[in-house]
């Protein structure tokens, strides 16, 4: 059979490792201010600046239908793709996961979902090592058990310097709207739980504190993998926050793969322009080589 593997532009790839894996993106689209805007195609940085404006309107994820899904999945058999492998954003800020595996229940054809419970690096680096793997010959089943070992010793979380976007798009994943949050302190800690929602996790006054929180939680993990350990810091590189956490980085945890990439807009319309994304874990080479 000839898989197909899918993923969402919230995920964090390179457009050489597109070509060299073969991944077909589905393309994301944001509602702003009567428009719609692709992630990917439609994106500048002042546009993404004005998205994240305290000022302007809420941008949201536009939803994706089954007429569309069935127009993708068919160009891709004229391909002569027969079994497809989708490696999701997390269900908990877009409904696509769940708009396509409604789908695939009511296809004939082979489609598998599978929900990294995560959005950018770690969504990622699962579409690397699906398409690796699906390359050294290894099929869907055997390439989504490595897939939950990789999702299980991964983590991220979110440093937030400005709720006012959470607040925004009233996002808080126990359905608690967040307007009921104003208490919440400068520097707000988030993560993807193990349902893939996006969680609240502590507050700080200080910056330092949130930092020494992120060490500690990363330490947990970083004993015991050691040099199979990959750090992936998200963010503008133009914010003295993200420079400084990632100096951190490096300084205590010098034998991990330490990466920089930028946050996703399908992300950070819900975390705001500011934030910064941590995601931790084992390194998917390792899984590969497992």
């Amino acid at each position: 059979m000839k898989v197909a593997i899918l993923t969402d532009t919230s995920a964090c790839l390179t457009v050489d490792k597109i070509k060299e894996l073969n991944i077909h993106q589905i393309e994301l689209s944001i509602e702003f201010e009567g428009s719609r805007y692709p992630e990917k195609t439609g994106m500048t940085p002042y546009l993404r600046d004005k998205m994240l404006d305290k000022r302007t309107d809420t941008p949201v994820l536009e939803p994706i239908s089954t007429a569309y899904l069935e127009e993708y999945f068919e160009s891709l058999e004229k391909e002569g793709y027969d079994e497809f492998l989708y490696i999701s954003l997390a269900n908990g800020i877009s409904s696509l996961p769940k708009v396509v595996s409604s789908y695939a229940k009511t296809s004939d054809r082979k489609i598998t979902v599978f929900d990294s419970y995560s959005s950018g690096a770690i969504q990622g680096q699962m579409v690397e090592l699906a398409g690796k793997m699906l390359l050294s010959g290894k099929t869907v089943n055997q390439v989504v058990d490595q897939l939950i070992n990789l999702r299980n010793n991964n983590r991220t979380y979110m440093l937030i310097s400005d709720i006012y976007q959470l607040m925004k798009t009233g996002y808080v994943s126990n359905g608690v709207n967040s307007m009921s949050n104003l208490f919440l302190r400068p520097l707000t800690m988030m993560k993807f739980n193990e349902n893939g929602k996006l969680a609240m996790v502590n507050t700080h006054y200080r910056e330092k504190r949130a930092y020494s929180e992120v060490l500690e939680l990363i330490i947990s993990q970083y004993h015991s993998m050691n040099d199979q350990m990959r750090i992936t810091l998200m963010g503008d590189e133009n914010n003295s926050q993200f420079d400084e956490l990632y100096e951190l980085l490096q300084e205590n945890f010098p034998t991990a793969k330490i990466e920089k990439d930028e946050l996703p807009i399908s992300l950070a319309i819900y975390t705001g322009k500011k934030s910064i994304g941590i995601s931790f874990g084992l390194d998917w080479k390792t899984v590969l080589n497992e």
